[in-house]
């Protein structure tokens, strides 16, 4: 109705929009983080990924990580997508792939944490990777993996051939 009324009045009409732009910052971190990018070369394997993460064992939350890719598999950026509770942390494609992006990434790499020190995926974790696959496939960022870090040892959607 209001937009019927604006193209019959044939006086000039005012029309706001509001331009959004996407605000993208690089940052140099000086603490423990910048050790997760010490190694410059490719990430090739879900137990790379669980050595380097491997910090995330002692946290007494679940902590989802989304690892930003080039094109040859090195680290571009670390986004923390959610802090949760003991045995859950909430999880959105919107969140997950707004700063994809923005740095350019030619794939993601999941990452969380299982507190219990039990590795073995919940329903909700195969069902948000199954959501977060769907929309990397439409967006065009592969999803090489999501990884669970546990207390010794890890999973891997990748290895396990769910990806």
């Amino acid at each position: 109705m209001f937009i019927e009324s604006l193209f019959e009045s044939s006086e000039p009409q005012t029309v706001r929009c509001k331009i959004i732009r996407p605000v993208y910052e690089a940052l140099t971190v000086s603490d423990e983080v910048a050790k997760y990018f010490e190694s410059s070369g490719a990430i090739t394997s879900s137990a790379e990924v669980s050595a380097r993460f491997h910090p995330l064992r002692r946290e007494t939350r679940e902590h989802f990580l989304a690892l930003h890719v080039d094109s040859k598999n090195r680290l571009l950026c670390l986004d923390r997508i959610s802090t949760g509770s003991l045995n859950a942390s909430i999880v959105h494609p919107r969140e997950v792939f707004k700063s994809c992006l923005l740095s350019s990434a030619a794939a993601l790499i999941l990452l969380h944490n299982h507190p219990s020190g039990d590795p073995t995926p919940s329903r909700e974790d195969h069902e948000i990777t199954t959501r977060l696959k769907e929309a990397s496939e439409l967006l065009g960022i592969r999803l090489l993996d999501h990884v669970i870090i546990g207390d010794p040892s890890h999973y891997s959607f990748a290895d396990q051939g769910l990806l």
